[in-house]
């Protein structure tokens, strides 16, 4: 990392170069000074970077790669057939691993810190703040022990200390409570409509400040289960509605299109992916609608097939759906459904199962209105008594193609996969890079798991 670390990053000139963008970025009067020779960058500038710096992270490789350890997908083709059957090493997640540090992450983020700080906009510090603790937050879940305190500063330390993870966690629920803090204060302007997801509006950040807090939380509790109370009362605070959730900003323009798209459906990566054996039959057990919200049935076949963990590339192999793999489709980063089984998993947890069912339910309810990232969809609800394992099986389909999906099943070792070629467990974290070993003496030995997953699944 810190060979990328080296120099500043003038966010004005990336905006639209990276994936996860969307329409108009650049049309507010504040955001371009003089496009044709920038010579700094401006706090609204640099959130337009940030946000899309957040989705190539969190809906790039990284996504693909855990949808298919969690067998929502499947490796067909190449390096992923490999990638499918835990063939990793340091050069899988370069990219991954440095998003979060370089330009339209922490040194754009502090630069808002800063600049925000020094106007008295403490609407436009709360959600930097947000953003901070998500990214640095995730870094944290997949990678553990990783640089924060002295990162992204290259001339006092050039080759960043490693922090403890739960010294990160803890850094980032503080973040988190900065941002809330500064967010419900309600001074200054923010950045309004150069914001590209919320347009600035307090409330939707404040919430989903909340929800996130509720996740950290949750990842913490095999550790110390106290921590699931912690999470419900945050959750109590998040996300209300279908109308505040954290969409990917993307559309049809060409830099601007959802990465899945791009990925899949452009260049010679067409084989790479196609669905996993175990999400499509756990649908189809299920007789679960979201069957065909998520996959579309292969070449000539009558039936959705699945490809199990490295299988080679079948025509007849499902995909994912037309709308999932449209250029411009939103994709869900944190939702209200997300929000409402963190409620049920935390209400389970410490001992309050009919509440927890009423509100699994009550997610699955919510189903039947059409969103901007799901179609109208008839869910009927569960009988009881609930079970952790009907919880996290409907938090595992709701959070198809993402992230947290393989957090909860480190957690919880739900649902229950069996790993691919006969292995003893799924991959618990990914390996410290290359390029970071080459360059930084501090990289710690890569731990079979990291600190907050003490027992594994299977291991």
């Amino acid at each position: 990392m810190n060979r990328y670390l080296r120099s500043a990053f003038l966010a004005a000139l990336i905006p639209l170069v990276v994936t996860g963008c969307g329409n108009d970025y650049l049309k507010c009067a504040a955001c371009i000074t003089s496009p044709n020779a920038p010579t700094a960058a401006t706090s609204t500038q640099r959130i337009v970077a940030v946000q899309a710096k957040l989705t190539q992270f969190l809906n790039g490789n990284l996504a693909r790669v855990v949808s298919m350890w969690m067998q929502q997908a499947a490796g067909t083709q190449l390096q992923y057939q490999t990638l499918d059957q835990y063939l990793i090493d340091g050069d899988l997640s370069s990219s991954d691993f440095n998003m979060p540090y370089t330009g339209g992450g922490l040194i754009d983020l502090r630069a808002i810190e800063a600049s925000s700080v020094a106007s008295g906009d403490k609407t436009f510090l709360g959600i930097a703040q947000v953003v901070k603790a998500w990214e640095i937050g995730t870094l944290a879940d997949v990678w553990g022990d990783v640089p924060y305190t002295q990162a992204a500063k290259p001339d006092s330390f050039p080759t960043p200390a490693y922090d403890p993870q739960k010294v990160v966690y803890d850094s980032v629920l503080a973040s988190l409570d900065q941002g809330i803090a500064n967010l419900t204060s309600g001074a200054g302007a923010g950045p309004g409509n150069a914001e590209i997801v919320y347009r600035g509006n307090r409330t939707l950040w404040l919430q989903l400040a909340h929800t996130l807090k509720a996740r950290f939380y949750l990842h913490l509790a095999e550790r110390d289960p106290g921590n699931y109370v912690k999470a419900l009362a945050e959750a109590n605070q998040g996300i209300s509605s279908n109308a505040a959730d954290y969409l990917t900003a993307q559309s049809s323009n060409a830099n601007e299109q959802n990465d899945w798209y791009q990925f899949l459906l452009t260049g010679t990566r067409t084989g790479f992916e196609r669905a996993g054996k175990y999400g499509v039959d756990l649908l189809k057990g299920l007789g679960d609608p979201r069957l065909a919200e998520y996959y579309q049935k292969g070449i000539g076949a009558t039936d959705y097939i699945g490809a199990t963990p490295g299988q080679s590339l079948q025509g007849t192999m499902a995909t994912f759906s037309a709308k999932r793999l449209a250029p411009d489709y939103r994709q869900p980063l944190v939702t209200f459904n997300e929000n409402l089984l963190i409620k049920a998993e935390a209400l389970f947890n410490i001992g309050n199962t009919q509440a927890a069912l009423d509100t699994l339910n009550y997610e699955r309810a919510a189903w039947a209105t059409a969103t901007t990232w799901h179609s109208a969809l008839t869910l009927p609800p569960v009988s009881g008594p609930a079970t952790l394992a009907v919880i996290m099986r409907e938090k595992y389909i709701t959070l198809f193609q993402n992230v947290e999906a393989w957090n909860d099943y480190k957690r919880t070792c739900l649902p229950a996969l069996v790993p691919a070629n006969g292995g003893v467990a799924l991959p618990g974290r990914m390996l410290y890079t290359n390029s970071e070993r080459q360059t930084n003496p501090k990289v710690p030995a890569d731990p079979v798991l990291n600190w907050n997953d003490p027992q594994g699944c299977g291991s």
